[in-house]
């Protein structure tokens, strides 16, 4: 998954190759029919039906998470729910993440519905991009927020589903786009994880469908909204080279059936856009105005397509140990994509410039040597800082490692084989990454053992000596850089200034310990951009204006020919 509020990233759930043709003995069949709904307070809704047998001891439980993917209160979005069938009780237990239906033993199927609605009241409300947006003219839903399960149908982790979708009472020319197909009012979705059905992205309304076929495969893009800096024809190429040259490069042309979607999201200032991976296809959503620009749509489609196999294909054993991999070796084979198969005329000078701003981004962080095992569920959604950490700290040792192979092995080997052979194991035997898996495969590709080296920069959080990589690999580079300083704490509620560093340019410019801020504009990792904030002291509004920017002693690749051609080897 990738959070961000510029850069950022979020890694979700496993990959399904298209559904199979065939049904499992275990599975269990669950229809859903969907009904757009208006009613007279005009809030849009989509109405859920479900129908399937019942817990044979007279409570059946519907299950839904009320906490999911970083968000909280879910069941805010969730209205009415009822059993058509007579003799019935319905009780919803948030907490718990479940609705209880009592019934008569002897009742074999229940129909249950329930409506969905958006309950914020911004149209695009950027930091609740992981919630139910249902619009007059469109919606776009995340599947675990969408299809409640029945719990004795769902409840073995090897069960597998029998699931029917049907989408009734929409107009003719209203799209109906999803994880699983494109314009079908009847979906059959035979013999599906409950896993892989929750991690897909339901869509509808005003989005413009473009349909390709790569190989064989159909491939589509799913945007609506007038775009700003790019048009659809654009994005179509970039999509179609993205998928292309990863598909080649992980040997795999296996999936038939793949889906993008695209959503513009209100931002006044500055740029921002999230991706999502997801069951065949990743959901984006992206400012939408002129401080947004193609070459960020050019990083975001390469990051979501690699989690298809970084992540998803090859799972993390523990998903927030591993972080480090399935975000930040992510990270790098995105920018390693795109600047050898010049992904929109973007090349090495691309690749360096991203090296160097993960050098700056990680110097600057104030965790940027926290061991791997601060990094939890909870740290990395709640803490900026710490949801960052492994996109920065695993793409530069995916980096170093890259660079550690092809000097020992004098380039006949890379990182690319490790890469392969990760997902060789994967595919044949289910081998998860684990931390003395990931070392004993690697070991096979250097002249020593990495064991020490990764406890003391994964493990422990150790900065790496990029420097002496530098000086060894006879790079041309900078030995200090300016990086992004905002130089003050906020408390809990980022409303009042916890403390200041006086060294730093925000307190030359007048922010104080004490202050309450009120509207800003920061653009985090940027030394060029000036953090503009509104302070509240003793009554008195103080505007204040800078540029968050300390000089470090972190070293910079330089963009020359000389360092260019070394990478293009």
């Amino acid at each position: 998954m990738f959070k961000t509020n510029h850069l950022v990233c979020v890694l979700l759930a496993g990959l399904l190759g298209f559904v199979s043709s065939c049904t499992s003995e275990k599975s269990k069949q669950i229809v859903y029919t969907i009904t757009p709904v208006v009613l007279a307070d005009t809030v849009p809704r989509l109405k859920v039906t479900m129908t399937f047998s019942t817990d044979a001891d007279g409570v059946t439980k519907v299950l839904f998470d009320d906490t999911a993917w970083g968000q909280e209160n879910l069941f805010n979005c969730i209205d009415n729910p009822k059993v058509l069938e007579e003799d019935t009780k319905v009780l919803v237990e948030k907490d718990s993440g479940w609705v209880k239906i009592t019934h008569p033993k002897e009742l074999q199927q229940l129909n249950f519905s329930y409506q969905i609605r958006q309950e914020n009241s911004g149209l695009d409300a950027r930091d609740e991009n992981y919630r139910p947006v249902v619009q007059p003219s469109y919606f776009h839903v995340f599947a675990h927020n969408f299809f409640m399960v029945p719990q004795h149908l769902g409840k073995d982790g090897d069960a597998m589903l029998d699931l029917a979708i049907h989408w009734e009472g929409f107009p003719e020319d209203y799209t109906i786009h999803n994880s699983f197909g494109s314009n079908e009012r009847t979906q059959q979705l035979p013999a599906i994880p409950l896993q892989d059905f929750h991690s897909a992205i339901f869509v509808g309304g005003d989005f413009r469908v473009h349909h390709r076929i790569l190989k064989d495969n159909h491939v589509y893009l799913a945007s609506r909204g007038d775009w700003v800096s790019f048009n659809d024809a654009t994005v179509v190429e970039i999509l179609d080279k993205t998928l292309e040259v990863q598909r080649d490069f992980w040997e795999d042309h296996s999936q038939e059936y793949f889906t993008v979607t695209m959503r513009p999201i209100e931002q006044e200032r500055g740029s921002s856009f999230q991706g999502t991976g997801l069951t065949n296809s990743f959901a984006t959503q992206i400012s939408n105005n002129e401080y947004t620009d193609i070459q960020q749509l050019v990083y975001l489609f390469n990051h979501e397509l690699q989690h298809n196999w970084i992540g998803k294909a090859i799972v993390n054993d523990n998903e927030e140990e591993q972080y480090w991999f399935s975000e930040g070796f992510t990270e790098y084979y995105t920018i390693k994509n795109i600047a050898k198969n010049q992904i929109h005329g973007l090349g090495w000078d691309y690749f360096m410039g991203q090296i160097n701003e993960n050098i700056r981004n990680l110097y600057s962080s104030p965790v940027k040597e926290a061991p791997n095992s601060e990094l939890t569920y909870d740290t990395f959604w709640s803490s900026r800082d710490y949801g960052k950490l492994p996109y920065y700290r695993g793409m530069l040792f995916a980096f170093y490692l890259d660079e550690m192979i092809q000097q020992d092995s004098e380039g006949k080997y890379s990182l690319d084989d490790v890469m392969r052979d990760f997902l060789k194991a994967s595919k044949e035997t289910g081998q998860k990454i684990t931390h003395p898996y990931f070392i004993e495969k690697v070991n096979q590709y250097l002249n020593g053992d990495l064991t020490t080296f990764f406890n003391e920069h994964i493990e422990k959080g150790a900065w790496l000596p990029l420097k002496q990589l530098f000086v060894d690999l006879d790079l041309e580079y900078e030995v200090t850089c300016e990086v992004f300083d905002i130089g003050f704490k906020l408390d809990s509620e980022k409303r009042s200034i916890l403390s200041v560093d006086d060294s730093s340019a925000a307190y030359k410019a007048g922010v104080r310990k004490g202050d309450l801020i009120g509207s800003r504009s920061i653009y985090y990792g940027s030394t060029t951009m000036p953090v503009e904030l509104t302070l509240s002291r003793n009554g008195t509004t103080i505007p204040v204006s800078y540029l968050a920017v300390k000089e470090v002693p972190a070293p910079q690749l330089k963009i020359s020919k000389k360092n260019s051609s070394y990478f293009k080897r």
